[in-house]
């Protein structure tokens, strides 16, 4: 036999014209893929240009081989960005492809002025390290290489698109989380994502532009930005050492931070560890992983930070 709850003791649940709509469940959080490094070991694409422009005065190959890699692989394939060459390199054998080369990543050093104080104080100089696809596509580098580009040879940003990305916003529109540091000490949810990493540029100018022993490199905020995790430096740097030493290489102490600016960074197949001061007239050298890398998926929350 049916049961009929009366209606006395449901009336409570019902739904009356201007009540608020009850949640019921919680705003599932944002997804993100969990790549294999595994598959970056294994199955990696090389993409490699050493094209000169028209005029064969400047090397275009970071642009070329970004755009080469980006439309054999299609859309849902993932460009190395520096942390997920780490990853890969500290879980290679020496023998293995990402130590017999060294690669472009898909991540950008970008530096300037937070005139609004959002991150750091208001007209005080910062630097962001920016992972995954940021503002330097390869259209935007083809652009930059059309313009002047800084006396460093970085490419030069407008006002709007650095200001954008000190709120985490693209110029694509695509929003991304801003983690400090200490953020990463911590453990971000996908550091081999797109984000970005920001210190204030005292911090990146006062680390040395050289090789570094051991405590040194694995303490370096600059070292631990561009790794996006703790999990894999000491690891890396026992299998790239020279000598006891492993290099970081920037140019914060050259730059005019009046001037907007980023450029992309390079993995070294030895001891010279990490290169922030390449000019961005250079040969490209970018790893693409098809889609099967892309293992799971996981729920990370986060706000911009």
């Amino acid at each position: 036999m049916t049961k009929i709850i009366p209606y006395e003791l449901i009336k409570h649940l019902e739904w009356v014209p201007g009540q608020e709509v009850p949640q019921m469940y919680a705003p599932m959080p944002a997804m993100q893929s969990v790549l294999s490094i595994d598959e970056l070991v294994k199955n990696g694409k090389e993409f490699y240009s050493e094209e000169k422009d028209s005029e064969g005065k400047h090397y275009i190959g970071v642009a070329v081989a970004l755009q080469q890699a980006q439309d054999e692989m299609g859309t849902d394939a993932v460009i190395a960005s520096m942390p997920y060459l780490i990853a890969g390199k500290t879980n290679a054998d020496k023998k293995n492809y990402l130590w017999q080369n060294w690669f472009t990543a898909l991540s950008e050093e970008n530096a300037g002025i937070d005139k609004n104080g959002r991150l750091v104080g208001a007209g005080e100089e910062i630097v962001i390290t920016l992972h995954g696809g940021g503002i330097l596509t390869h259209e935007r580098i083809r652009k930059a290489y059309s313009e002047e580009l800084t006396p460093e040879y970085a490419a030069k940003y407008t006002n709007d698109e650095f200001g954008g990305l000190l709120k985490g916003t693209l110029p694509s529109g695509e929003s991304i989380n801003l983690y400090n540091v200490d953020d990463v000490k911590r453990g971000i949810p996908e550091p081999f994502g797109r984000y970005a990493v920001w210190m204030p540029a005292e911090a990146a100018k006062t680390t040395a532009s050289n090789w570094h022993k051991k405590k040194e490199f694995m303490e370096n905020p600059l070292v631990i930005a561009r790794a996006g995790t703790l999990e894999h430096i000491e690891a890396y740097f026992e299998k790239a050492k020279s000598s006891d030493k492993v290099g970081n290489w920037h140019r914060f102490g050259e730059i005019d931070f009046q001037q907007p600016q980023g450029r992309l960074l390079f993995v070294s197949n030895t001891y010279n560890g990490l290169y922030g001061y390449n000019i961005l007239y250079n040969l490209g050298r970018f790893v693409g992983v098809a889609p099967e890398a892309l293992v799971g998926a996981r729920k990370i929350g986060g706000k911009k930070r």
